[in-house]
């Protein structure tokens, strides 16, 4: 299986995104400060010379815009849910959102697989490991990324199939909405730091997840 990892934004209080998740408000109602962090990054990109590796001397903005684009620096596939489908295909249109990478769409309701903005969308009704599996064999080499929503990311921590964990802390308490970890877990999940990134919207945290033998 190729190298998984998981990329998901939520804000100190747990929070993926805020109350009443709908198509005209995909991040919940008045939700858009989560994702205020990455707005505008789309692909691999070369901020002021430091490249997506950033430099020491990089400024807070700096660092964010680097941290979005990096998502992309080894990403063959992607793996999303179907509400993070459902309430994000009307607002992508024709954009590459994806940079013309396969996504792998885990869902209960079969429907046949399109081109948009390059991209590949394939449903995937055999649940997270199954798209996972399917994410992998589209990625050849590269990375699989799943990005979203909260449960199929908890889906794939509980099933043992993530390597590493790129948590975006967004500086704001939502009080409500979708939560990323919920009050129980399926299974108990050992983390270790691999690192930490300041920046000007969001606190960038990674972490390989210790993986049972």
């Amino acid at each position: 299986m190729s190298h998984v990892f998981l990329e998901m934004t939520m804000t100190l209080d747990g929070f993926t995104a805020a109350p009443g998740v709908s198509l005209e408000h995909p991040l919940g109602i008045d939700g858009e400060r989560v994702r205020d962090w990455d707005r505008g990054v789309q692909g691999p990109t070369d901020v002021d010379g430091l490249g997506t590796e950033g430099a020491a001397d990089a400024s807070p903005d700096e660092i964010d815009r680097n941290v979005a684009a990096r998502m992309f620096e080894t990403t063959g596939a992607f793996v999303i849910g179907r509400r993070t489908f459902d309430v994000g295909e009307a607002q992508w249109d024709d954009e590459r959102v994806f940079e013309r990478r396969p996504v792998f769409v885990v869902t209960t309701r079969e429907r046949e697989p399109f081109e948009r903005g390059g991209s590949t969308y394939e449903f995937v009704t055999g649940g997270i490991a199954a798209a996972v599996a399917r994410a992998s064999e589209a990625a050849r080499a590269a990375s699989v990324c799943i990005m979203g929503g909260a449960d199929v990311a908890r889906q794939a921590l509980a099933a043992g199939l993530v390597h590493e964990a790129r948590l975006h802390l967004v500086p704001v308490l939502l009080g409500g909405g979708s939560r990323l970890f919920p009050d129980a877990a399926a299974r108990r999940v050992e983390l270790e730091p691999l690192g930490v990134e300041q920046g000007a919207r969001a606190t960038h945290l990674r972490y390989r997840v210790l993986r049972e033998d």
